[in-house]
C-alpha cells in the first residue's frame, strides 16, 4: 500500500502541478507544437554567518525570504519576508548549555496555490544536538511587531495563533497559523519532524521537539500570502564599473525591488527614506539609472504635503494595527508614514541634484523621470519643488539671525531625529551636528542648482535666495566646536582608557597641542555635548571644508581610540572619552547601538568623502598629505573587517592586549542586534580604494 504523502510534500507537489498547468495554458503556440516554457526565474541564494547567527537568503520569482537561526543558550528561528514586511519568529526556552541550531542542505522555495490567493515561502531542514527544544514563544506578524515584542515582552491579545497537530508520514507534526487583523491575509508555520524526532503539542498549546537517534531534526516551512514585490535582476542592478564583489551584489539584489529599496534584513525589511537616499548617493557612480530612479521615486512618492521625506513606512499588518489602535482614518491597510526625522528632509535635494544635474544618464532621463506622478497625482517635479520650498523655509530663521538656537533642532516631543536615532544616540542633544554643519548647507546649494535649472522652472530669484541662505549657513559648524588644552585632553584619555582596561599609551602618544573636535550635538541651551564622532563623513561628502578643518578631520581618523576614533577593527561612530558626565559615558559603550561601535556605511561614507576632497584642486600640500594618511589608515581597517562589511554594525572586545571584532547582538548585554545585510552597507560596490 503506498504511503500517504506528507503535508509538505503535498504542498510541493501542488506547486509543481500548478506550474505545469499554467504552462499548458499558454496561447499562441502553433497547432501540434508544445508551448515553450517561460524562462526560469533568477535564483538568488546565499548564506552569511554573523557570530552565532546563520543567515540564509532566498529569492526566486515571486518568492523572497530571509531565514536565520541563532545558536547558543537561547536558540531562535526567524523567517522574514520582503513582501509586506512580514515575518515568523520562534524562540526556544533557555538552555543550561549552548547548543547549535543550523540548517542542513539548501533552503527551498515553496508556492502553494489556494483560493483566493497564493501562499509563498521557504522550507528548510533544521538540525540541533539538543535533546529537547521547547518553544518559548511563536510570533506571526509584521517584522516591526516581532522586533518590538521580541522574546520576552508582553504579547498583545490580538497576536494569538491557531496551533494544531496533524498526522504526517513521520509522525505528529505541528501547524501554527494566524489570520492578520484585516481578515484577508495569513501566515503559516509548519513543523514536521524527521528521522525519529518527535513533535508534541501540550494541552496549553506549548510545542516540544524531542531528538531521535540521529539528533533533533525538523523540517520547517514558513508561508505568507502577501503580494510580492518585483525584484531587480542581478544583471540590471549595477554597471560594469561596479566592484566585482559577489557578497555585496547579492546583498544589494536581495534588498532592491522595482517598487522601493529595502533598508536591511531582517529587522528593517522595508522602505526607509534616509537609508535609501544615502545608499543611492554613495552607489550613484555604479547604479543602473532604473535603480536610482526606483530609490528616488520611492522617496518622492511618500513626501508629505509640506515636502517632508518619510522616514519609515508602516505597511500591511502593522498599518492595520495603527489604524485600529489609533483611529487613523483610511483603509485598514493604507500605509502610514513617519515624518519625525529631520535629516532626510535635507538629503533629497543633494541626491536629486547629483543625479539629475550631475550625471549624464540623469540629465538625459531627467525630464521623463520628473514627469512621473506620485500616488497623490503630483508630478515628481512638483513633489521635489515642495521639498526644496521646505528646505528654504526651515533654513531662513538661522540665516536671518545667526542665533545658534535657530539652528535645525529635533521636532518638539521627540528624542530622535537623525541617523543616531536610539534614545541615547545624541546624549540628550537637541541640535545635531550632521544636519546643521553639513546637510542644511548642502541642501541649500543643491536647491539653488535645481531652481536655476529648467527642471524646476529656471527661477533665478529663488535660486539666488537659496545661494544667499547657503552662504549664511557655511560656518554653522563653529557653534559645535569643542577645544581642550593638551594636559586636560591627556587626563581624560588616561582616565577613560583605564575605565575600559585599555592601554592608553598609543592614544596619548598621538596627542599634541590643543585638541579640537565638533560636538555630536548642542543641548537644549545650545551648549556643545563633547562626544567625538564620525559624522565628519557628512561634511566630507556634502561640503567643501577649509584646509585646516580637513586636517583636524584627518587627525580624528588617524589617532587611536580613545584619543581619536580608530581601532584595528573599525572606525568608531562615537568616543565619549572627553565627556565629563559619567552617565553619558555609560550610554556610549560597545554594547550601545550608537556607542563605541563601528557602522559599515559610516566607514564607506568617510572613504567616499575623503576621495571627494582629494579631488579638489585648491588643497595645500599639508592638507592633502593629512587626507592621504587618513585614507590609508581608513582603508587599512576596512580591509581588516571586510568579512563584516555587509552588516549594519559591529562591536569589539579588548583581550590580551588586542582588539577583537564582536558581532553586534551576539552578546546578551548588547542593547540591540545588527542586520546581516544593510542597504547602505552595500555601497562598497562603488566606494573602493
Amino acid at each position: 500500500m503506498p504511503t500517504r504523502p506528507t503535508k509538505i510534500e503535498r504542498f510541493l507537489r501542488g506547486a509543481t502541478l500548478s506550474t505545469l498547468l499554467a504552462a499548458s495554458c499558454v496561447s499562441g503556440a502553433p497547432h501540434g507544437e508544445a508551448p515553450s516554457a517561460p524562462p526560469p526565474a533568477e535564483l538568488l541564494a546565499f548564506d552569511l554567518q554573523e557570530g552565532q547567527i546563520d543567515n540564509h537568503f532566498f529569492r526566486r520569482g515571486h518568492i523572497a525570504a530571509h531565514l536565520l537561526t541563532t545558536s547558543g543558550v537561547s536558540p531562535r528561528l526567524i523567517v522574514a519576508f520582503p513582501a509586506g514586511n512580514m515575518g515568523i519568529a520562534v524562540w526556544f526556552d533557555s538552555l543550561p548549555a549552548p547548543v547549535e541550531l543550523s540548517v542542513e542542505g539548501d533552503v527551498a522555495g515553496v508556492e502553494r496555490v489556494e483560493r483566493p490567493g497564493v501562499m509563498r515561502g521557504v522550507s528548510a531542514l533544521l538540525a540541533s544536538e539538543a535533546p529537547v527544544l521547547r518553544v518559548h514563544r511563536v510570533l506571526l506578524g509584521s517584522v516591526r511587531t516581532i522586533r518590538d515584542v521580541g522574546r520576552d515582552a508582553e504579547v498583545p491579545a490580538w497576536l494569538g495563533n491557531d496551533v494544531e497537530a496533524f498526522a504526517s508520514q513521520r509522525g505528529a507534526a505541528i501547524a501554527v497559523r494566524r489570520t492578520m487583523l484585516d481578515g484577508d491575509h495569513h501566515l503559516e508555520l509548519l513543523i514536521e519532524p524527521q528521522d525519529g524526532t518527535t513533535a508534541a503539542l501540550g494541552d496549553d498549546g506549548g510545542i516540544e521537539l524531542a531528538a531521535g537517534p540521529s539528533g533533533l531534526r525538523v523540517r520547517v516551512t514558513a508561508l505568507s500570502d502577501e503580494a510580492p514585490l518585483t525584484p531587480v535582476p542581478l544583471e540590471e542592478l549595477v554597471t560594469e564599473r561596479a566592484s566585482d564583489d559577489p557578497r555585496h551584489r547579492q546583498a544589494l539584489a536581495f534588498l532592491a525591488y522595482r517598487e522601493k529599496l529595502l533598508a536591511g534584513s531582517w529587522r528593517f525589511l522595508t522602505y526607509f527614506g534616509r537609508d535609501t537616499l544615502l545608499a543611492v548617493r554613495m552607489l550613484l557612480p555604479v547604479l543602473e539609472p532604473a535603480v536610482i530612479e526606483a530609490g528616488l521615486g520611492s522617496v518622492l512618492d511618500r513626501l508629505s504635503l509640506a515636502g517632508e521625506v518619510a522616514h519609515e513606512e508602516a505597511i500591511g499588518e502593522y498599518a492595520a494595527f495603527m489604524h485600529l489602535d489609533s483611529g487613523i482614518p483610511g483603509a485598514l491597510r493604507e500605509p502610514v508614514y513617519d515624518y519625525k526625522m529631520i535629516d532626510d528632509d535635507f538629503l533629497l535635494a543633494p541626491v536629486a541634484a547629483e543625479y539629475l544635474l550631475g550625471s549624464a544618464a540623469g540629465r538625459e532621463r531627467a525630464a521623463e523621470f520628473l514627469s512621473r506622478r506620485t500616488p497623490g497625482g503630483d508630478t515628481y517635479a512638483e513633489a521635489l519643488a515642495r521639498n526644496v520650498a521646505l528646505v528654504l523655509h526651515l533654513a531662513a530663521p538661522f540665516a536671518e539671525t545667526g542665533d545658534p538656537m535657530k539652528l535645525i533642532g529635533l521636532k518638539a516631543g521627540t528624542k530622535v531625529g537623525e541617523w543616531r536615532d536610539s534614545q541615547e544616540g545624541l546624549a540628550g542633544g537637541r541640535i545635531p551636528y550632521d544636519v546643521n554643519a553639513a546637510l542644511v548647507p548642502a541642501a541649500l546649494r543643491a536647491s539653488a542648482r535645481l531652481l536655476a535649472s529648467p527642471l524646476l522652472g529656471a527661477d533665478a530669484e529663488r535660486a539666488g535666495r537659496a545661494e544667499r541662505l547657503a552662504r549664511a549657513w557655511k560656518d554653522a559648524g563653529v557653534f559645535f566646536r569643542v577645544e581642550l588644552p593638551e594636559d586636560e585632553a591627556r587626563r581624560r584619555v588616561s582616565s577613560y582608557a583605564a575605565s575600559l582596561g585599555l592601554d592608553a599609551a598609543p592614544a596619548l602618544a598621538s596627542l599634541s597641542g590643543t585638541l579640537s573636535f565638533p560636538a555630536v550635538a548642542l543641548d537644549s541651551e545650545g551648549k556643545p555635548i563633547p562626544i567625538m564622532h564620525s559624522d565628519d563623513s557628512f561634511v566630507l561628502l556634502f561640503t567643501e571644508p577649509p584646509p585646516a578643518a580637513l586636517e583636524e578631520i584627518a587627525g580624528r581618523l588617524i589617532r587611536p581610540f580613545p584619543a581619536g576614533l580608530r581601532t584595528p577593527v573599525g572606525i568608531l561612530v562615537a568616543n565619549p572619552a572627553f565627556a565629563q558626565d559619567p552617565a553619558i559615558q555609560r550610554d556610549f559603550t560597545s554594547a550601545h547601538y550608537h556607542g563605541t561601535v563601528t557602522w559599515s556605511w559610516q566607514q564607506a561614507m568617510l572613504a567616499a568623502g575623503l576621495e571627494r576632497q582629494l579631488g579638489r584642486g585648491d588643497l595645500p600640500p599639508r592638507a592633502r598629505g593629512a587626507l592621504e594618511r587618513a585614507r590609508s589608515a581608513l582603508w587599512e581597517v576596512i580591509a581588516a573587517t571586510r568579512e563584516a562589511s555587509t552588516r549594519e554594525l559591529w562591536s569589539w572586545a579588548f583581550e590580551g592586549g588586542c582588539y577583537r571584532l564582536v558581532p553586534f547582538g551576539a552578546e546578551r548585554l548588547h542593547h540591540d542586534e545588527s542586520n546581516a545585510v544593510q542597504l547602505w552597507s552595500t555601497v562598497y560596490l562603488a566606494v573602493r580604494p
